[in-house]
């Protein structure tokens, strides 16, 4: 479905954001994508959702696929269109919206299919339907993360981009959210993850890329990265302690490693 194809993105004079980028995200699968700090990782996620140019940066080569189509031209409201949302590093909920306003928000370009989508919403997160009404600053991070990918889904996305999910998040409520990203992936959502957190990516995912200084430096399975020695030295704990990793790793989503 989506494919990036030797992208390269600058900004402004500076060096090169991404370097003859490369990757795919099928339907019905997750992709992760890890990395540190500076790694791309953002920068990826606003080529592909039509946003980059409102940093200042542009992609200098290569192409952005969609379902064989070029859409690295399009605006992002074109590209909701054609079936991608974004859900951008730090939730951005409204914070003076109501959770059901912000829900709202998110179905602009499909006012046709608002109630449904709600009613889907409100189904699979029972703690927005519970606080419809409230608004959104009054909800905790973890609260605010689960409105934000529901307001993502409510254009009824073929393609969801997540940044940074986990993002701030106790090690409880990051599980919760994967089991969300799991959710969705199962009903045939395609859905593109980037991560520092590569414990909680790659618990998920399908299929991942690592990135470093804008570049895809390994890529493979799941199953392989997580076996890799270079990746569980480099990435595996995220921006977590050892402490934090083991105590992570013992809880359900990871207990697929061991398949």
């Amino acid at each position: 479905m989506l494919e990036v194809r030797g992208v390269s993105v600058r900004y402004g004079q500076g060096a090169p954001a991404l370097t003859a980028l490369h990757l795919r995200a099928g339907p019905g699968r997750v992709t992760a994508v890890v990395g540190g700090n500076g790694a791309g990782k953002s920068t990826l996620m606003k080529a592909v959702s039509g946003v980059l140019s409102f940093d200042g940066g542009r992609v200098e080569d290569g192409a952005i696929l969609l379902d064989g189509e070029p859409v690295h031209r399009l605006g992002p409201t074109a590209l909701v269109r054609r079936g991608i949302a974004h859900v951008p590093e730090g939730r951005r909920v409204f914070a003076d919206l109501t959770v059901e306003e912000n829900l709202r928000a998110g179905a602009a370009v499909a006012r046709k299919a608002l109630r449904t989508r709600l009613d889907e919403s409100y189904a699979m997160f029972d703690v927005l339907a519970r606080r419809r009404r409230q608004r959104a600053v009054l909800l905790s991070g973890g609260e605010q993360q689960m409105l934000a990918i529901a307001r993502g889904l409510m254009s009824g996305p073929r393609l969801l981009l997540l940044d940074e999910p986990s993002l701030g998040l106790a090690p409880l409520v990051v599980e919760r959210i994967a089991a969300l990203i799991a959710r969705i992936r199962d009903g045939g959502t395609a859905v593109l993850v980037v991560e520092q957190n590569a414990a909680m990516a790659f618990s998920v995912a399908d299929e991942g890329y690592v990135l470093e200084q804008g570049k895809v430096v390994l890529s493979g399975t799941a199953a392989e990265l997580r076996a890799d020695e270079g990746v569980r030295e480099m990435y595996l704990g995220g921006s977590g302690t050892a402490d934090e990793l083991r105590r992570f790793a013992d809880r359900a989503p990871l207990a697929r490693w061991s398949a």
